[in-house]
């Protein structure tokens, strides 16, 4: 392992250029647990988010208040939305 993009693949270039770590990707993999747990959908929106960021002047969002606002605004076009978790907890 010779750099930080190896360990992450799925991260878009670049998503963490400029970032200073006082360790190497070998101290990183020496650490690791033997299973590789994956949250497929966090590193999706994250790596989608970052994309978006970079590539347009501005990300307009709202918030959603539940699960189902959240739903319409996606079918109305929005490219980003805000979830609180202590507002959709219960819903």
């Amino acid at each position: 392992m010779s750099s930080f993009d190896e360990l992450i693949p799925s991260a878009p270039r670049g998503r963490f250029e400029g970032i200073e770590r006082p360790y190497t990707p070998q101290d990183v993999e020496r650490l690791r647990g033997s299973v590789c747990i994956e949250h497929t959908l966090a590193q999706r929106g994250a790596n989608r988010l970052w994309r978006l960021l970079h590539a347009e002047d501005y990300v307009p969002a709202l918030g959603a208040l539940s699960g189902n606002q959240a739903m319409q605004m996606v079918r109305a076009g929005l490219k980003a939305i805000y979830l609180s978790g202590w507002q959709v907890a219960a819903d």
